[in-house]
Order: C-alpha cells, then structure tokens, then sequence
C-alpha cells in the first residue's frame, strides 16, 4: 500500500477529553477539511480518563483529507507540578525556588518523556528534564543554579506598595493640619465681619 500525502500538520495543547470545537482548535480543522465535531468526539472518548492532563496532540492532514492524530506525553511541566504536587511554576524562577526534584522523581519523569524528546539516553534525557525545572524554579539534585542576588519582584512591589501608603497618610495628615490651620482664621474673619 501506497504511503499517503501529507496535506497539513496541525499542533494542539488538549485537555483529555475536553476538545471543544472553540477557537483556536476548531478554526484551524475545519480550514483543514476536517469535520470538527468527529474529532471532538473521537478525541475525547479517547482520552476521557485522562482529564487532568495537557496533552500536546498533532493531526495529521492528508491530501486526501483523511486524518488522523497522534497523542504525545504529558508536557514536562505537568509531570513536574504533579511530581512536586505544586499548583504553578516560580513567578522568578531565578530568584524564587518552588520545590526541589530528587534523583529518582527526575529519571521517572525522563522515562516517560523519552519517546518524544531527540535523545535514547537517559542521561540526557534527565539533563533536558533538568533544563524545564531550571525555567520553572525547581531545584534537582545533582544540579547546582545559582540564584540572583536582591530583592524578589514580590519584596519590591510589597516595598512600593508600602512607600505609596506612607505618602498617601503623609498627604492626609498635611490636609488635616491645614484644614486645622485653616479653621481659626476664617472664625476671625466672620468676627470680622459681625463686628
């Protein structure tokens, strides 16, 4: 059998089980020629039982437009969250470190991602895996990233926020004073005046 011609590579982020035909996903299959709601379908009874994760999913377009999809491993940065059981990545990965990785917990997470990176090593596998907690503030054992000296972005904005306050309550209390100030003299211009 003849191998088929590839039309169009289409590349997509999932939910498991929540493709919906809403943009950006719906737009790009049906310039593809792809009836929407059948992939929606198909997807998504597919990967029902995987609801919490991202799924990086290619569709494949032929020229004849028959398709099909192909669905990746979970993003490292998923792995990495459930790992650690964190919600979000560092706001300052180079400043603010959000949990540390161990030996282990990185190899497992390089086995699972091994068929899709361009590496049969572990071991480079594990350095690339390293590299994603690098970027998301996660240190790993083995691993040494310096971390920037100085203040966090969160110390300079609670500092700010912290120095307007302060102008803000100097300001009130100079309005007072002279409100205050104020006071006294217009009494004695309406003595002034009775007078």
């Amino acid at each position: 059998m003849a191998r088929k011609e590839i039309d169009k590579i289409i590349k997509a982020h999932l939910k498991g089980g929540g493709a919906s035909p809403a943009p950006p996903l719906g737009p790009a299959l049906a310039a593809a020629g792809i009836q929407v709601m059948d992939f929606c379908r198909q997807f998504n009874d597919a990967t029902r039982e995987r609801a919490e994760e991202t799924l990086p999913t290619e569709i494949i377009v032929y020229k004849d437009k028959s398709w099909e999809y192909r669905i990746k491993t979970p993003l490292t940065r998923d792995l990495v969250k459930k790992e650690l059981g964190i919600e979000t990545a560092s706001p300052e990965p180079n400043r603010v470190r959000v949990g540390e990785l161990s030996r282990q917990q990185l190899e497992r997470i390089a086995r699972i991602k091994m068929p899709d990176l361009n590496t049969s090593d572990l071991e480079m596998a594990t350095r690339i895996i390293a590299g994603t907690c690098r970027q998301m503030g996660v240190n790993v054992e083995g691993y040494y990233w310096e971390i920037a000296k100085g203040p966090t972005r969160a110390e300079i904005e609670a500092a700010e926020k912290a120095a307007a306050d302060a102008a803000a309550a100097e300001a009130a209390e100079e309005g007072a004073e002279e409100e205050g100030a104020e006071a006294p003299a217009e009494k004695a211009d309406a003595r002034e005046e009775k007078k």
